[in-house]
């Protein structure tokens, strides 16, 4: 159902990233991985792959402009022209406020917001040129609520829900979809590697949902194209659990928009 799609996905070393990429190719896009951990890409790929699909693998460092742009640049000469674009990667730094200082506090909004706006700064007028695509914004319940311990990580994840809110109110009428989202269920943190994550005792892990269990979720929005979805923030899990109890894509948009969180 996405075939001649091309998704780029950043954060897709592991993670929600890695359940988006997967899914993504097994509805038949072709897949841009994004992140900087080599090793974790290679693992995507092959998994990407293994579903039969077309995978790039592209290490990039999302906090520089200059390495996004080769990585955007490296897709459309590869796989053509990018059509869903999900900005997934975060960085989650915990300190108290006293201890958040300006190099954990650029950092967090360099990837957390700088390289959102730089792909969609990017994407965007192509997309108008083309008449449509998909811009999916990877929050969380810190975009709208705040956490001690957390302001870097609040700061950003606010912003990036006002940037997604703002922007979906002009890409309507172009027919772009924008949408954010959230897990909707308790996941491991965003910044713990694959490797810290094997290294952790089975009584630890096991509290956390496979993320591999929402990727569904992206693929119903890089194919959905209906207004009505367009500025709302999503429960991931349970958009994932309607495509798999419908066997496919084609949703009812008004089941899909109650499981968007509630304007306040």
């Amino acid at each position: 159902m996405l075939q001649g799609q091309v998704a780029f996905v950043t954060g897709a070393g592991r993670g929600l990233g890695r359940g988006a990429a997967i899914m993504l190719g097994k509805f038949g896009a072709k897949v841009a991985l994004v992140s900087r951990t080599v090793s974790e890409l290679q693992e995507t790929k092959h998994m990407v792959e293994a579903e039969g699909a077309t995978a790039l693998m592209l290490p990039t460092d999302l906090r520089d402009c200059s390495s996004i742009s080769k990585a955007l640049l490296e897709t459309e000469k590869n796989l053509g022209p990018i059509t869903a674009l999900i900005n997934n990667a975060g960085v989650l730094q915990m300190a108290p406020f006293e201890e958040t200082d300006s190099e954990m506090w650029h950092n967090t909004f360099a990837v957390n917001l700088h390289a959102a706006y730089y792909t969609i700064r990017y994407l965007y007028p192509k997309m108008v040129q083309r008449g449509g695509g998909s811009i999916h914004n990877v929050s969380s319940a810190a975009g709208y609520r705040g956490f001690a311990n957390e302001s870097a990580y609040c700061a950003s994840k606010f912003a990036l829900e006002g940037l997604s809110r703002s922007l979906a109110l002009e890409a309507q009428q172009h027919n772009i979809l924008v949408v954010m989202s959230s897990p909707g269920i308790r996941t491991k943190p965003t910044s713990m590697t694959m490797d810290e994550l094997r290294r952790l005792p089975d009584d630890e892990t096991k509290q956390w949902a496979d993320p591999l269990v929402m990727g569904e979720a992206f693929a119903y929005f890089a194919h959905a194209r209906d207004p009505r979805l367009s500025g709302l923030c999503y429960d991931l899990y349970c958009v994932s659990e309607l495509v798999r109890e419908n066997r496919g894509l084609d949703l009812d948009v008004e089941q899909v928009r109650s499981c968007a969180r509630r304007q306040s």
